[in-house]
């Protein structure tokens, strides 16, 4: 018996909105540990790679999805160089000013896992093929991935700043 909606489609939903939620501080221009800023992207990428395997693939759907994952790490990479950082070095703490990019990003990724996770539950013909979700939760994913990674190698590099750790 095969159901509309599987355990690989709930946990595709629920891993997207860890990444949703662990996004927030950092929207918010909140103080974190440096760490903290690699886990959201990973979680995307979980989140692509869940879509992906669910999609019935081929050479060309997992191109499309490579593509698509680099496009959205030059452009996550670009917007991470235009990005202030803040970073007490002592402790490990970053502070980014507040941002909207980070969240809508984590958000597009959470509405890919979602439709794709619920499409069992539309007629077929009624959503896009699986690899189409696949591929724009990988350019979310690239994007935010090449952010997190500027970031973090800028606050490496810059100045010490005195932040409250908490």
């Amino acid at each position: 018996m095969t159901y509309p909606v599987n355990l690989v489609d709930i946990s595709g939903i629920a891993i997207a909105a860890a990444c949703v939620r662990l996004i927030v501080p950092e929207a918010r221009g909140e103080i974190r540990k440096m760490w903290r800023l690699a886990v959201p992207p990973l979680l995307a990428v979980a989140v692509a790679i869940i879509i992906l395997a669910g999609a019935v693939s081929s050479f060309e759907h997992d191109a499309v999805w490579v593509a698509t994952g680099m496009v959205g790490c030059v452009a996550g990479l670009l917007r991470g160089r235009s990005m202030a950082v803040t970073t007490d070095q002592v402790w490990g703490l970053v502070r980014l000013p507040p941002s909207l990019d980070g969240i809508a990003t984590t958000v597009g990724v959470f509405l890919c896992a979602t439709i794709d996770g619920l499409s069992g539950l539309f007629p077929t013909g009624t959503l896009p093929r699986h690899a189409h979700f696949a591929a724009a939760a990988a350019l979310f994913a690239g994007y935010l991935g090449g952010r997190a990674w500027r970031i973090a190698s800028r606050a490496i590099h810059s100045q010490h700043a005195d932040l409250q750790h908490r």
